[in-house]
């Protein structure tokens, strides 16, 4: 078993490498989590496992490249409008299809003033059309400068170019959420019996000021690449209690 701290990330193993049998991580995550929702939350306390839950578009690596994750490519005009492609046969960890209506929505609910989401100004600062003017009220989430052209293609319209867009992609609060479960469960959609993810782990356990457990998400797109089987996050914030455990 391991015990450490930073993302718990898919990996390239090299040809001829030996792993333990025993895949499993234990992390320190600092306190525990005050939601697991992606626009209802703010530091990297609940981050740190909404990241390893869910996947975005893209993804940023430590030396700044873009890194294509749900989006297999795209194109722009004009750095003004911009065309994603979505990977064939994304499914969420219970195998329903993961689809561009998903981010649309899921966009739309972050800019909306009932949704009440510290980042909701976030799409605005990224220059996504009527974003600001959403999330200041003046205009209703369905005009949000985004839509599917189908299933697995996503539009999103700037009001002005923005070098930093593709990045800026990467932000956690941008990852798409299912519409179904959070319209049928409310703010208990992320509990373990309820809750979908879309990236290489899914919750399997959250015992409140205990721990949180993330099993291997079996239906994952780059599931071939995840080494670590299962993660454990104690909600530890007394460094001395840590070195302890």
């Amino acid at each position: 078993m391991l015990a450490m701290s930073g993302g718990a990330l898919a990996a390239q193993v090299p040809p001829g490498t030996q792993l333990a049998e025993k895949q499993e991580l234990v992390r320190n995550n600092g306190s525990e989590p005050a939601s697991l929702d992606p626009h209802k939350v703010e530091s990297d306390i609940e981050f740190n496992i909404i990241s390893d839950l869910f996947e975005g578009l893209v993804s940023v690596t430590p030396a700044g490249a873009i890194q294509p994750r749900l989006a297999e490519r795209w194109e722009n005009k004009d750095n003004l409008l911009w065309t994603f492609h979505l990977r064939p046969g994304l499914t969420w960890s219970d195998g329903t299809a993961i689809t561009a209506q998903d981010i649309v929505w899921s966009w739309q609910r972050l800019v909306s003033p009932a949704t009440a989401s510290p980042y909701a100004s976030y799409p605005g600062n990224m220059h996504i059309a009527n974003a600001r003017e959403i999330a200041l009220g003046q205009k209703g989430p369905e005009t949000l400068g985004v839509k599917a052209l189908n299933d697995t293609t996503l539009q999103v319209t700037l009001t002005q170019p923005n070098a930093a867009f593709l990045a800026m992609l990467a932000h956690p609060s941008l990852v798409p959420i299912d519409k179904v479960l959070v319209e049928r469960y409310a703010d208990k959609w992320t509990r373990p019996e309820h809750i979908v993810t879309s990236g290489p782990y899914k919750l399997s356990q959250w015992v409140v000021n205990e721990r949180l457990v993330a099993e291997r998400n079996a239906k994952y797109w780059d599931n071939a690449h995840t080494v670590i089987n299962k993660v454990t996050y104690l909600p530890i914030s007394s460094e001395a209690a840590d070195v302890n455990r």
